[in-house]
C-alpha cells in the first residue's frame, strides 16, 4: 500500500500516514475582502471599466482614505506637458537619477510579471 509522511510537531519525527489521510488545501493568494475592496475603488475611479482614471473621482478616493488632506482645493494632475517641462528643468543628474530609476524598476516588473504563470503537473 502507498504510506506518505507528515512531521509531528512534538517529536520532529515524520510520521507515517495512508493517502486517504492527505487533504488538498488550495488557497486564493488574494483575500477576498481585500479584492472587494479594490474592485469597489478602481469601478468608482475608472467608470464603465474605463482604460482611464477619472482625476476628480481618483482624489475623492484618496481623501476618503485619508491619503489627501480632506479640506484639500484643487488637483494634484498635470498634463504631460507640465511633466515633460519639469522633468526637462532637472539637472542632469536628477534627470539621469529618474532615467535609471525607472529602467530599474520596469526591469524588475517585466521580470516579477513573466515569473507569474498557471502551472499543471501531472502527479503520478
Amino acid at each position: 500500500s502507498s504510506r506518505l509522511y507528515s512531521s509531528s510537531k512534538s517529536t520532529n519525527m515524520l510520521t507515517l500516514i495512508t493517502p486517504d489521510k492527505v487533504t488538498l488545501e488550495i488557497k486564493d493568494p488574494v483575500d477576498k475582502i481585500a479584492l472587494s475592496q479594490v474592485q469597489s475603488i478602481l469601478s468608482e475611479i475608472r467608470p464603465n471599466n474605463s482604460p482611464s482614471i477619472d482625476p476628480s473621482a481618483l482624489l475623492t478616493v484618496a481623501k476618503r482614505l485619508g491619503d489627501v488632506p480632506a479640506d484639500h482645493e484643487g488637483t494634484y494632475t498635470i498634463s504631460k506637458e507640465e511633466c515633460k517641462a519639469a522633468f526637462e528643468a532637472l539637472g542632469e543628474t536628477e534627470r539621469n537619477a529618474l532615467v535609471n530609476i525607472h529602467n530599474r524598476v520596469k526591469v524588475f516588473a517585466e521580470a516579477q510579471r513573466a515569473s507569474v504563470q498557471d502551472v499543471e503537473v501531472d502527479i503520478p
